[in-house]
């Protein structure tokens, strides 16, 4: 078991969680969010969380509802990340009812594992990578192996992160004409590739644990992530391609992962471990997930 652990990520500190909660220093601003996860005590002070000045608080539905002083509301906020290869992305802050800001800080070590395995894929197959990016989000990824040199497809369901992540894409100066960004119901988009005979050299996919498709089709990942695993290794080249895959679903562990994915028939090695975010003035990990890395696969 390997875990992915994100930290020193420039522009984004994790000051403190517990109690249900993190709070952050996001491009200059003091924030504090719901973490379900954060079941212990906090360490600092609370006069430390009374600094937060945007602040979000869980509404019944699963949303959030944000809180702002009036004097210092954040706007037009940039994260700047550099990849392995030294390449700066950026990635455009927005504060949403979700409780989200449009980048997910314990992806960070996520990005950095993708970009080494797509320059080291390359330069075996001597060919820019066919990627494909499922629930893609705002686009972090994307763009990460996208400056790697790969041809990415990224896929999600909501118009909205779409342009979002075009606009990280343009911010970040990276090559449009490699970049497809597809409004699209993932399992839809899967079964019309496989239909097409469409092949990937890799695959992230990052699902939810419920959500809906762009035509209001139902995701479930208990019951749906069996199909669309084996629907995606069927999508990969025989040879030398990867697989990454995550999950955020309640009770469900990593070995499961590993027994979800050496269930296709395939010769590969296979990665497990969690997903998680240390904080900046302890050794103590936010856990963030779930993650099973299935490569070289034929």
């Amino acid at each position: 078991m390997k875990n992915l652990i994100s930290e020193k990520i420039p522009g984004y500190v994790l000051l403190d969680s517990g109690f249900g909660k993190k709070l952050e220093i996001i491009e200059g601003t003091i924030v504090e969010r719901p973490s379900p996860q954060s079941i212990w005590a906090p360490k600092l002070q609370e006069s430390e969380w009374k600094k937060a000045t945007s602040i979000c608080t869980r509404k019944s539905d699963g949303g959030g509802i944000w809180k702002h002083r009036s004097d210092i509301e954040p706007n037009g906020l940039i994260l700047k990340w550099k990849t392995p290869e030294a390449k700066e992305m950026r990635f455009k802050l927005k504060f949403t009812s979700f409780g989200h800001c449009g980048v997910f800080f314990e992806q960070a070590a996520v990005w950095n594992s993708l970009v080494n395995e797509t320059t080291r894929l390359q330069a075996k197959l001597g060919r820019p990578l066919k990627f494909l990016n499922l629930f893609g989000y705002t686009g972090c990824a994307s763009l990460a192996v996208l400056s790697a040199g790969a041809e990415v497809f990224h896929v999600d369901s909501s118009k909205g992160v779409l342009t979002w992540g075009r606009e990280n894409a343009e911010i970040s100066g990276l090559d449009m004409k490699k970049i497809k960004f597809v409004q699209e119901d993932v399992k839809a988009f899967v079964k019309h590739s496989l239909k097409k005979g469409f092949r990937y050299d890799g695959i992230l996919a990052d699902p939810p644990s419920w959500g809906h498709g762009a035509n209001k089709e139902v995701w479930e990942f208990d019951e749906m992530i069996y199909e669309l695993v084996n629907d995606c290794f069927n999508i990969l080249t025989k040879e030398n391609s990867f697989f990454f895959l995550s999950s955020h679903t309640h009770g469900v562990q990593s070995e499961a992962l590993r027994n979800l994915m050496t269930d296709h028939q395939s010769k590969k090695i296979i990665e497990v471990g969690e997903l998680g975010l240390r904080h900046s003035n302890d050794e103590r990990i936010l856990p963030a997930g779930i993650y099973s890395f299935a490569r070289n696969i034929c």
